[in-house]
């Protein structure tokens, strides 16, 4: 099992804070968003801007994800 965390504008999106998907072998976090925008496809358009992170350390889309891991994604934050 993968946990999929979904922050600020994409909870909203999804409609939860997170979202379990059947794992059973290392993948990419490609594969694994390739499959999220099946479910939800307006998580499309924010692809080429989100932040990614494997078990709370900042990651890309060639990143490796293992069954038991936690992906976050989430849009940049910006502040002043």
């Amino acid at each position: 099992m993968l946990r999929v965390r979904f922050f600020a504008s994409l909870k909203d999106l999804v409609g939860d804070s997170e979202v379990e998907i059947q794992l059973e072998e290392k993948t990419s976090v490609r594969k694994i968003f390739d499959q999220l925008k099946t479910r939800f496809p307006e998580l499309k358009k924010y692809q080429p801007i989100l932040l990614v992170a494997v078990n709370q350390e900042y990651a890309n889309f060639d990143a490796s994800v293992s069954p038991g891991d936690e992906l976050s994604f989430f849009p940049p934050v910006s502040g002043g």
